[in-house]
């Protein structure tokens, strides 16, 4: 899905001549990809690229807009922390897939671009939060915090960020609670 909650669809097209494309096609974003268009790339690199195209989209950046060097960094830190996210790839991974993104001006021109060093291992972690491997006890301090939100925002009758001194002390120490319980 796009930032506006379309979905996006993913087409293999052997004839495109870039790596891949990102376009608008019946009002709805379409990432177009030929893998054969670097055929150097492993499917670690290909997968880059795919997960940067779609982190564009899911950042809200316009599949027809000029594509910024910054643009481009939050995609590539973005595309990283999706990919680590989701298994596909390991930390480890992070390293080999930086040096296999170093693409020759004749790559560049079958790429959507900028033109750019693409340096994963520096993603800033508030821009790839993910690319710092999560504690064991990760995922259920997610859901203890998740029931602190739950319950603050019970205790203030359903309006969200309505300040009530009561219901932020008894947030703070459900928070307090979470993070003795599972640290990460």
């Amino acid at each position: 899905m796009d930032a506006k909650g379309r979905m996006v669809v993913a087409v293999p097209d052997p004839t495109l001549p870039s790596a891949v494309s990102t376009r608008i096609e019946g009002g709805r974003p379409v990432i177009r990809y030929n893998h054969a268009a670097i055929p150097r790339l492993d499917e670690r690199g290909q997968l880059f690229l795919f997960a940067h195209e779609c982190s564009r989209l899911n950042l809200g950046l316009p599949a027809s807009a000029q594509r910024t060097p910054a643009g481009a960094r939050r995609a590539d830190c973005w595309a990283a922390s999706t990919l680590l996210r989701s298994g596909l790839i390991q930390p480890e991974d992070l390293g080999p897939l930086q040096d296999a993104l170093d693409f020759s001006a004749d790559e560049w021109s079958r790429l959507p671009g900028p033109i750019r060093r693409i340096d994963l291992r520096s993603c800033p972690r508030h821009l790839s939060p993910s690319l710092h491997v999560p504690g064991p006890g990760q995922d259920d301090w997610n859901t203890c915090t998740r029931r602190c939100a739950d319950a603050s925002l019970s205790c203030q009758g359903g309006v969200a960020g309505r300040s009530d001194a009561a219901c932020d002390a008894a947030y703070s120490r459900c928070i307090a609670q979470c993070n003795s319980s599972f640290p990460r």
